[in-house]
């Protein structure tokens, strides 16, 4: 029997694997019976009124985790996202105080957001710094500015125009929420129905393999981290709509959140695979775990503690998957076998 080699087609470019599309609804189990236990242990969790506050606490992390999971796909990773956002909001804050008309201020972080990404992708991919370095040392570099701009101080009072993207509603829905979702449906689409995001994970799945297919890998690599400043722009802009302030220390291990839900939601932390739909119900389990924790009175420290082991256990549930395990590896591979010999 002749072994037949799968050909690429101009129907199939830009689609994603469909083994993975709707990879994630194991999560939503997870996440529905969590809140069935939770609701039983206090009432105050089942209340229409938290649900809307948990969806509304998740929005900015849904939106910046969008991002994220394109750049995890890509093989690379961002621990800058945190102060990015704690740069881009006081500067933007910063313009629209000063009187500049607020639409024009928001462009002014989306656009800085981009700049600050297209910096880190260039050295990535042209300088060749590996990723980790590269974003832990534009950490610093990003927090620094931001503390040298604010001199430490707290800004607040933002136009009633831009308060609306975080605490307005529409038919008793938060504007936050409505803006998250339609943010991660169209993630969603362009992670799953274009060329972009065929090539991103084609060079998380295999760098020189796609490099060698015509892929422009280091394009698409920049191209990667501006998404990711503009995200982190979007997702700071709803932050400091909430709030209705900013300041040089806002931001602080947001990574980490950012990170989190994108590895819980089933996304490879070697590159290659990923999946919107699971890093949405990422973020919303660790929203959920947060806002249950606090209802329950425990201490933030141990929330910490909480959300750190849920991490690793992801990290390691997705080892388990996808047979990084040498000595579970070697056994899944010999189970069939000892099975068949049984019969």
């Amino acid at each position: 029997m002749q072994s037949q080699t799968a050909v690429a087609t101009p129907s199939t470019i830009g689609h994603a694997d469909r083994r993975w599309l709707f990879d994630g609804l194991g999560l939503t189990i997870v996440v529905i019976v969590l809140a069935v236990i939770f609701a039983l242990i206090n009432p105050r969790f089942a209340s229409i009124a938290n649900f809307i506050n948990i969806l509304t606490q998740a929005s900015f992390i849904i939106i910046i985790a969008v991002g994220m999971t394109f750049v995890i796909t890509s093989a690379g990773i961002d621990l800058s996202v945190g102060s990015l956002l704690a740069l881009v909001t006081v500067i933007g804050f910063d313009f629209i105080k000063g009187g500049m008309n607020p639409a024009l201020g928001v462009l002014i972080m989306f656009s800085l957001g981009g700049l600050i990404g297209c910096l880190t992708g260039l050295l990535i991919a042209f300088v060749k710094i590996p990723p980790f370095i590269t974003t832990l040392g534009m950490m610093a570099a990003l927090r620094g500015l931001a503390l040298v701009h604010s001199a430490g101080n707290m800004h607040f009072g933002l136009p009633p125009s831009l308060v609306w993207f975080g605490q307005g509603t529409i038919a008793g829905m938060p504007v936050a929420v409505i803006i998250a979702l339609l943010f991660a449906l169209l993630g969603a689409w362009v992670f799953n129905h274009t060329k972009f995001g065929l090539h991103v994970r084609a060079i998380g799945g295999n760098r020189e393999a796609a490099r060698l297919a015509g892929v422009p890998v280091n394009l698409i690599e920049v191209l990667v981290y501006v998404m990711m400043g503009v995200t982190t722009a979007l997702g700071g802009l709803i932050m400091i709509a909430r709030i209705d302030s900013t300041q040089a220390t806002i931001g602080t291990a947001m990574e980490i959140h950012v990170i989190s839900a994108v590895i819980i939601g089933g996304t490879s932390l070697f590159g290659g695979r990923g999946t919107i739909y699971g890093t949405v119900m990422g973020a919303l389990l660790l929203s959920m775990m947060t806002n249950a924790l606090v209802i329950a009175g425990v201490d933030f420290f141990w929330q910490l503690v909480v959300m750190g082991v849920i991490v690793l256990i992801a990290v390691a549930i997705s080892n388990l998957r996808e047979r990084r395990i040498p000595t579970l590896a070697l056994f899944l591979r010999r189970a069939p076998t000892g099975a068949a010999a049984n019969n």
